[in-house]
């Protein structure tokens, strides 16, 4: 049993690459039984809350049950669960080989009616044995045989043997059945019973089959054909209906007639004065004339276009006079139709019909509806003024107006049709009376029309009328899809059919029910076919009616479900033929080697079915899949199971329909026709050795001279000595060789090379490194230059002689009345080339002979050096078991590290690897390399600019394991380096073309390695999580690691998180208190990075100062206190911590050396004053709250042009205070910005230099709303005993205890921040009415220095709400968020500005400097740009209100489970940005910000803390619900 995974998009559709079908590929499996056992497991894989989930069901029609058989119409239904956090799951089973679909059903959230997919489809392959022994698909050579040419049965047994010789293993018969009178193998008289003149019975044939299979080893394969049957079929003439005749298609009659008039015209040549031998074009051009006259112009075919006017005149008269003008419904018509009468015809046309239209059922068949036709004309009449009124004869006379004017588009069409017809006649007599490429089938006659009949004509037996019905053909460059014996076509009319006049076209109708004795005949003859022999070859695969192949297909498979399918289509199209092959589950489809016109063109189709490129990637999970990391993986059980180490299945993906190339088929001329004789040798030879199914025709190896006419030749075979028979048994014992040593399609590599007239083929197992290569020289032409291959040279490869010949023509073939003749030829080996081996560069240098003629092959073995079939398996096992002394922190260095944090590593040695032509990567870790080259992999493209880099040469290789040494410290780097460099070191002793296969295949398994062992040490959130949250989790580990430069201890290097790379990610620049600290949930609380988060917590409260937490870190260096809000989020953190870590409130009893004095002087880090006292986190909250009641007014510590030289002097005073009437935090000035919208003017241009784009001071609301929270916090501290401080000293020396202020901020707090929605309720709030912009919405600011400021519809008031809920009334907070969704909510990201207000710039360029004031030098960094961690708290926001309003409704309804699942959906497709930008950049993060509607911003950190911290937030709070039941 092999199991394959299948990701689904949104809406249930395969989520893959490339295109073609979803193949399930064949491999040995028991087909003697009852197919019980289950032989593939599809593992469909479903995003959660993707949109599929909402009542969402997936059909199949694979039978539950083995036993129950297969209905095509019959699906199944399974339900889809929901999640928000986790994927969903759902198994199908699969049992036999055949074809089977699914189809998505799901309710939309639009119209909230049930929406349904399309179906897709995978193929199932048969598995195909022979005695027993296993046939892989590329393994399987068929010969084609015509029976009638095979001689008396007695002999047939002398041919299979000839068969066997050559070493083929399939004989494809054409019809064994009973033949027409043409004598044609595919005109078949009786479907039902075999050639009377070969077998008695069927038991005769079955025996025979078993007989190939037993004693010859060989299967058999028969032609089947659905589309018609012999024109002398009895049946026909009892179920006449099961033929296209004017009765059962009408739209045939002027075909019909026109067909009978030309056959007339044919008999009557010489009594009209036209000669009965067309010799030339002047004789065919004066029987053209003859046909315009004599059959065209009487026939009148114009009467099936037109309509009749005199019959509709007299219609309309007659309508008219019961029904009087004022009484009929005047209709409105628009000006062009007034003004035009053509305009008014086409509305007539398709009023009148219905929109029907007109066809071709009968002359004078064109109708309108005369009541509505009276409408028209009497609606025209009333718009005309210059008709004085609407008189009986004014509306007869614009009638006849109007009707001729609906006739001229109609002629026009007629026209046309009689042109082509014309056209089409005179191609066809010319081909078949002149042309020197053509039958010349010389004298006119009866027997020898001047056209082939188009309809086979016989007298009914019942009523004694003549039936035509349509004989079958096909059209060129026909839609297959489309019927042309329908009434979609008028190629019969049109005589655009090249016509087989034995054939009867087969009418199936819709369903069985238009031709019922014709599917129940056609059904048993399938299934009788199916009984005896190994495979189908669908005959005229493309002109089968779709529906009709399915059933009868399924009817084959419902007695034999391991049938191998064949079929040859000329759809002309990839996606066509796909089509077909899905639908029907076809196995291989046929591709011609003698289609080729050049040797260009077979190399082409060469590389198309020869296998997969020498040196192919291999497809790994990587990145793609979500790895379920709960546990350690089992050993890899065989490549069909896993691909890699990881626990994940084999990816299904779309695969082009496997091929049967055939050196020449039974349809195509021969080499000698088309090329040379000579050509047979090379043109077999290379087909021969393609990783495919391979065949040929019998009399090719043979050298038969020309095609042979199935209808007329009546000669037998001749075979033995002369021809190619026993080199091609060579060949394919090569071939079968090479299939058998791997039977993983996929596992056959080659390279073609096309040099003048020789074709170089080298054909190896990618996994035992054998291969097979041929050197062909082609000789499409007697003519052309002598060429001379130069010596190849093979590198790091053994090569030995295995055969060399040469096919010579010695005579001509001799007539023969009884049997086939041969070409004498005769093939004659060649001398062996030389062989040159250079042990300095373990190069083989291959040399031709001087003798090697066109036509010739020479044939090596091949064998790579230093490899076997142990060096995938060497390479692919050990990383994970190497992986497991790795830390967090070896992790964030062996995936990640961008230049700078390399070069901080390295002392500024190292930077990333910089592919030329492609340019550097993003990481110097493995997630760099992954990064570039997985599109390479998905796509196998050996150009990418990585491929030819490794090609050159082994620098990355070596960039590799030596930039792993400098971290080696680290006892499980070490580990992980020496498994890395064992396997690297491999790879470098490797043929240079190999290197880029294995070098991925090493970077990819190391990957997946340390990526899983990532997941695998963070929570358990992520162990099975979707995709989307297992990347946001790895940039938990992205973003923190051990620099030199920065660390949140001044003495010496330790874990610190970077506020985002590459911007922030070393020195002063990396740790920012604020971005910590609003990160610090998502990326250390949720990933159960419970230490990191404490040590974060304890090195930002060491350097408290002033009452205030840092904005810049700066390692404790060098501290800047100039934010407002960090000190708020950090004591939000404390709080989640305690919330969060299993015993967590001992953090508030740990102690932490303070970077200043109590007294708030600066001093240096190593100042003996700093670090001298210690305090405990408990203290330090409660110094928090005291310092922020007293106030604080300070100017910062070495304030001037070296701490900020773009502020004023003034923007360095901070002062901060409480209003104690309404008991919020007020600070900051114009001059300053002391929020996280801290962009500060830059451009003396724009004259905006030290003046804020955002200064937000006053009070801003996420202050407010974290106040809140944080007085919540330690009021319910000291309820638990855990905080003993009650109360706070303020600015006037009066107290106020913490229970206190936190009733006055939640009494205070909507009525200052909240602007109605309607202006009666003014007075409810304090608004300024002549201010407000948007109403319904919460204040950005309260009190601030510009008075418009605060009105601003800004993202940060979803903060507060995530914090302090209880601050909102639900019913505002819902209307808000709502506004804030359509209005400010971007694809990725939150505008930071409403879109309405002047000051909206949405586009952030930091390089500007303009004249610009609001834009100038990025000072609208967050007056537009949609930044993206604040859709975090939004979507938290969203979630907590609206399923506070939902679940009241829910519980009303008794259902809240749905509510919930629907807003997981509702979430999730707000996130759809998130998660295609997250997959989408190299970074492998989430953006600090987008421009307008979530475009690139090129000055945007590419990925940072807390965009992806603030998301996972959104994910940990539905999993803690239900991780607590909640």
């Amino acid at each position: 049993m092999k199991e394959l995974l299948l990701k689904l998009g949104d809406h249930g559709e395969p989520s893959t690459f490339n295109k073609g079908i979803l193949l399930l590929n064949s491999f040995p499996f028991d087909t003697s039984g009852d197919y019980k056992d289950v032989i593939f497991k599809i593992k469909l894989v479903i995003s959660a809350a993707s949109p599929v989930t909402r009542d969402g069901i997936i059909w199949t029609n694979i039978p539950t049950d083995p036993s129950v058989m297969f209905n095509r119409e019959k699906f199944y239904k399974n339900p889809i669960d929901n999640s928000f956090y986790k994927d969903i799951n759902l198994t199908l089973s699969i049992n036999k080989p055949g074809v089977y679909a699914y189809f998505a059903s799901y309710r939309s959230a639009e119209t909230n009616k049930i929406i349904t997919t399309r179906k897709y489809y995978f193929v199932v392959q048969p598995s195909l044995d022979i005695n027993g022994e296993y046939l892989t698909l590329n393994s399987v050579s068929i010969q084609s045989v015509v029976s009638k040419w095979m001689g008396p049965l007695k002999d047939w047994d002398n041919i299979f043997q000839e068969i066997s010789n050559k070493g083929y293993n399939m004989v494809h018969f054409t019809p064994l059945q009973h033949r027409g009178e043409s004598n044609s193998p595919y005109s078949i008289f009786d479907q039902l019973s075999f050639d009377p003149n070969l077998f008695e019975s069927t038991k005769q044939v079955e025996n025979l089959v078993k007989k190939m299979h037993s004693e010859f080893k060989l299967l058999s394969m028969t032609d089947i054909v659905w589309n018609h049957t012999a024109n002398n079929s009895d049946w026909l003439r009892d179920h006449p209906e099961a033929g296209y005749s004017k009765i059962t298609a009408p739209h045939l009659t002027a075909a019909i007639e026109l067909d009978k008039a030309l056959l007339v015209f044919s008999t009557q040549l010489e009594k009209l004065g036209y000669t009965y031998n067309i010799n030339t074009v002047d004789d065919l051009l004066n029987i053209m004339d003859g046909i315009k006259t004599n059959v065209l112009e009487q026939l009148k075919l114009w009467e099936f276009y037109t309509l009749n006017v005199e019959k509709t005149i007299s219609q309309l008269k007659e309508f008219l006079v019961s029904h009087p003008c004022e009484s009929i419904p005047i209709i409105q018509l628009t000006q062009s139709q007034i003004e035009s009468l053509s305009e008014l015809a086409k509305l007539a046309t398709d009023f009148c019909t219905d929109g029907m239209g007109f066809g071709l059922s009968s002359r004078h068949g064109n109708e309108l509806n005369v009541s509505k036709f009276a409408s028209v004309v009497l609606s025209y009449i009333k718009e005309k003024p210059q008709v004085s009124e609407a008189s009986f004869e004014n509306v007869l006379s614009e009638s006849d107006r109007l009707l001729n004017e609906i006739n001229l588009p109609l002629y026009r069409i007629y026209d046309t049709d009689v042109s082509v017809i014309l056209e089409q006649l005179f191609n066809r007599i010319k081909y078949l009376r002149i042309d020197d490429h053509g039958p010349k089938l010389g004298k006119i006659s009866i027997e020898s029309p001047l056209t082939e009949p188009y309809f086979t004509r016989f007298d009914d037996p019942k009523t004694g009328e003549e039936i035509a019905l349509a004989n079958n053909g096909w059209v060129w460059n026909g839609n297959p899809l489309i019927d042309f014996a329908s009434d979609k076509s008028k190629a019969y009319l049109r005589r655009e059919v090249i016509v087989w006049g034995d054939c009867v076209k087969l009418r199936y109708g819709s369903d069985p029910k238009d031709s019922p004795y014709l599917w129940d005949r056609m059904i048993k003859y399938t299934q009788l076919c199916a009984k005896v022999f190994d495979g189908f070859r669908i005959d005229n695969c493309h002109s089968t009616p779709i529906h009709v192949g399915e059933r009868l297909i399924d009817a084959a498979r419902e007695v034999n479900p391991n049938l191998y399918v064949v079929a040859e289509l000329f759809s002309g199209s990839e996606d066509l033929d796909s089509l077909f092959v899905e639908r029907l589950g076809i196995s291989s489809l046929i591709r011609e080697a003698m289609q080729a016109w050049s040797e260009d063109e077979l190399s082409r189709l060469l590389r198309r079915h020869a296998g997969r490129p020498i040196g192919s990637l291999k497809w790994l999970p990587l990145d793609d899949f979500a790895y379920p990391a709960s546990c350690e993986p089992e050993a890899n059980k065989g490549e069909y199971e896993r691909v890699s180490e990881i626990a994940i299945p084999k990816f299904l993906a779309y695969q082009e329909p496997h091929a049967l190339f055939m050196d020449c088929t039974h349809d195509n001329e021969t080499p000698f026709q088309k090329r040379t004789v000579e050509d047979t040798l090379p043109n077999a030879a290379l087909v021969g050795l393609c990783s495919c199914a391979v065949g040929s025709v019998f009399g090719y190896d043979e050298c038969y001279p020309k095609l042979l006419d199935v209808v007329k030749e009546t000669r037998s075979y001749t075979f033995g000595d002369n021809g190619i028979g026993h080199v091609k048994k060579k060949i394919y014992a090569l071939r079968n060789e090479l299939a058998k040593s791997n039977l993983s399609l996929q596992a056959h590599e080659m390279h073609i090379h096309h040099e003048d007239q020789y074709i170089t083929f080298h054909r190896t197992n990618a996994k035992t490194g054998n291969g097979v290569f041929l050197i062909a020289r082609t000789k499409f032409a007697d003519e052309g230059a002598e060429f001379s291959l130069k010596p190849i040279t093979f590198h790091g490869s053994k090569i030995t002689h295995e055969f060399a010949y040469t096919l010579k023509k010695v005579g001509d073939p001799k007539a023969s009345d009884a049997y086939i003749p041969s070409i004498p030829v005769e093939v004659q080996e060649l001398e062996s080339p030389q062989f040159e081996y250079n042990p300095e560069t373990n190069e083989t240098t291959v040399t031709l002979p001087k003798y090697f003629p066109r036509g010739s092959i020479a044939v090596f073995r091949t064998q790579y050096l230093d490899f076997n079939e142990e060096l995938d398996k060497y390479l692919q096992e050990g990383a994970i078991e190497a992986s497991k002394d790795l830390n967090l922190y070896d992790l964030n260095a062996l995936l990640y590290k961008c230049e700078s944090e390399e070069r901080d590593a390295s002392a500024g040695r190292d930077g990333n690897y910089n592919i030329p032509k492609y340019g550097h990567l993003v990481y110097s870790g493995l997630q760099g390399w992954i990064s570039a080259i997985k599109d390479a992999i998905n796509e196998n493209d050996l150009s990418h600019p990585f491929c030819k880099n490794v090609r050159e040469g082994v620098w990355s290789l070596d960039y590799i394991v030596n930039r792993t040494l400098k971290y080696t410290d680290s006892p499980g780097i070490q580990r992980f380096h020496d498994w890395m460099a064992s396997r690297i070191n491999t790879v470098k002793g490797l043929p240079f073309f190999l290197r880029p296969k294995y070098f991925v295949l090493v970077l990819g398994i190391a990957y997946e390695a340390c990526r899983f062992r990532s997941l695998s040490l963070l929570s358990p959130m992520f162990h099975e999580a979707t995709l989307f949250v297992q990347d946001l989790g790895l940039t938990s580990i992205q973003m923190i690691g051990i620099n030199r430069s920065a660390s949140l201890n001044p003495f010496k290097p330790v874990p610190s998180m970077a506020a985002g790379l590459p911007h922030f990610s070393y020195d002063w620049a990396r740790c920012w208190g604020r971005d910590i600290f609003i990160s610090l949930r998502g990326l250390l609380l949720a990933s159960g990075r419970y230490d990191d988060a404490k040590n974060h917590i304890l090195a930002a409260g060491s350097t408290l100062k002033h009452g205030l937490i840092p904005n810049l870190i700066d390692s404790l260096r060098n501290p800047r206190y100039n934010a407002r809000d960090a000190t708020w989020f950090w004591l939000q953190s404390i709080q989640d911590y305690i919330t969060v870590v299993p015993d967590g409130e001992k953090i508030l009893d740990e102690n932490v050396k303070r970077r200043f004095p109590l007294n708030d002087k600066y001093v240096s880090h190593d100042d003996p004053e700093a670090f001298s006292y210690e305090s405990s986190i408990r203290e330090l909250i409660y110094e928090v709250f005291a310092r922020h009641a007293k106030g604080q007014d300070f100017r910062e510590a070495n304030a001037g042009p070296m701490l900020d030289r773009q502020m004023k002097d003034e923007g360095f005073n901070i002062k901060i205070n409480v209003d104690w009437e309404t008991g919020l935090i007020f600070g900051g000035s114009q001059l300053n910005c002391g929020t996280w919208m801290d962009k500060m003017g830059e451009s003396e241009k724009a004259g905006s230099k030290g003046i804020p784009g955002t200064p937000r001071d006053g009070a801003a609301i996420e202050i407010s709303g974290l106040l809140k929270s944080s007085l919540r916090f330690v009021n319910q501290l000291n309820k638990q005993g855990l905080f003993d401080y009650t109360e706070v000293e303020k600015e006037d020396g009066t107290k106020i205890s913490f229970e206190k202020w936190e009733q006055l901020v939640g009494e205070n707090f909507e009525r200052v921040y909240y602007i109605p929605m309607d202006d009666a309720d003014n007075h409810k709030f304090d608004v300024n009415p002549a201010i407000i912009n948007r109403r319904g919405i919460y204040k950005d600011l309260y009190r601030s220095g510009k008075e418009y400021e605060d009105y601003q519809l800004r993202p940060n008031f979803a903060i507060a709400m995530v914090v302090a809920p209880e601050l909102f009334t639900p019913k505002y907070a819902v209307g808000a968020l709502r506004i804030a969704d359509t209005t400010i909510r971007g694809p990725v990201g939150m505008r930071t500005l409403d879109p309405s207000d002047y000051n909206y710039r949405p586009y952030y360029i930091n390089s500007e400097d303009s004249t610009d004031f609001l834009t100038s030098k990025g000072r609208n960094y967050h007056q537009g740009p949609e930044w993206v961690w604040c859709i975090g708290y939004f979507l938290r926001a969203y979630s907590y209100f609206y399923s506070q309003d939902s679940i009241v409704k829910a519980r009303e309804h008794n259902n809240t489970k749905k509510i919930r699942e629907q807003l997981y959906r509702d979430l999730m497709y707000k996130l759809e940005g998130n998660k295609k930008w997250v997959k989408s950049y190299a970074w492998r993060g989430l953006t600090e910000l987008t421009n307008k509607d979530g475009e690139l911003c090129q000055d945007s950190s590419p990925t940072q803390a807390w965009s992806s911290g603030c998301i996972i937030d959104l994910f940990y709070d539905f999993y803690d619900t239900d991780k607590n039941n909640l």
